[in-house]
């Protein structure tokens, strides 16, 4: 090739490419099979300290984070766990690469009525933590006693943390009011405050409608068949179907609340969130000040009635505490 000839003479690529009218595509074009050129994979990592780790290392921490219970991580959230947890100096790019490599990358597993305010916009435009909220049930499966239990799940919309949680047999009305009664006793809330929900039949029941407007909270509706209305909580509830629905069988209530119990823990105070800076709830509310630990802790302590306890021994009720 004449062209080589030149360049292997010394002369710069881009004139001799220019002079023969050769376009770079066709001088750098290889054959498929053949090696192409480009920059040699490193074999180290930096870490805040300035430490060089070999890339071994690196896919063990990763292995470590992953094998954690309740995580199902893909690289892009692996990538800010290793920023937080180990401090590498690491991207994006090269965790995919190395959990390619490690055969570590995520893989999915198998498995209108009444009078009511209806959403005006998509997605809740919340002005604060706790002023714009999400409820919904969602069914998981008792396999030791081969029925359904239900789920009934409050987030927050701006920090997505779990206010609570309740987990039965079946759950009413009067179970749906007495969830946010124990809510706002335990958390500090806003004046004003939104919920949304669907048009289960709980929801738009009398009792539930009359509780929200006398304590002065906007309920809305989301249209039928409009579940992206409620994404954040039908988000949050796909992220259950994931992680603990399609990873457990369980053989009774008991078992089922046991794990729940310990997957909000995780969720609230460490759970990487892509929606939220890749933070947990936690620390994304820390990140602007609210540590939401001492904000239950003085709610407490200014709390002038007990707490209500719960009679129903096949019902949890879970307060992200």
């Amino acid at each position: 090739m004449v062209a080589q000839q030149f360049i292997d003479d010394g002369y710069p690529v881009s004139n001799v490419l220019k002079i023969l009218r050769l376009p770079r595509s066709s001088y750098y074009y290889k054959p498929a099979g053949t090696a192409g050129k480009g920059r040699t994979c490193s074999t180290h990592t930096l870490t805040g300290d300035g430490i060089y780790v070999s890339n071994e290392v690196v896919i063990e921490h990763i292995r470590k984070i992953l094998s954690r219970e309740f995580v199902d991580y893909g690289y892009l959230k692996v990538t800010h766990a290793l920023h937080q947890q180990y401090k590498y100096r690491i991207n994006k790019k090269k965790v995919y690469r190395l959990m390619k490599q490690a055969e570590l990358l995520y893989k999915r597993l198998a498995r209108v009525k009444g009078n009511r305010l209806w959403v005006n916009e998509l997605v809740p435009q919340p002005q604060g933590h706790f002023s714009y909220l999400e409820f919904d049930i969602k069914y998981i499966w008792i396999a030791g006693e081969r029925r359904n239990a239900l789920v009934l799940s409050v987030i927050d919309v701006f920090s997505r943390w779990v206010l609570g949680q309740l987990i039965s047999y079946s759950v009413r009305k009067e179970d749906v009011v007495e969830l946010f009664d124990q809510i706002f006793a335990i958390y500090p809330m806003p004046l004003r405050i939104y919920v949304r929900n669907d048009n289960g039949s709980q929801m738009e029941s009398r009792l539930v409608q009359q509780y929200f407007a006398d304590t002065e909270i906007t309920q809305e509706f989301t249209r039928p068949a409009t579940p992206e209305q409620n994404a954040h909580i039908e988000s949050y509830h796909s992220i259950i179907e994931r992680v603990i629905c399609a990873r457990y069988e369980f053989e009774d209530l008991s078992e089922a609340i046991d794990t729940f119990e310990r997957w909000l823990d995780f969720y609230n105070y460490e759970r990487i969130h892509s929606g939220i800076n890749y933070l947990s709830p936690y620390n994304y509310l820390l990140s602007m000040g609210i540590d939401m630990v001492k904000e239950m802790e003085l709610k407490k302590a200014l709390a002038t009635e007990p707490p209500i306890e719960d009679l129903n021994r096949n019902t949890v009720q879970y307060l992200g505490g």
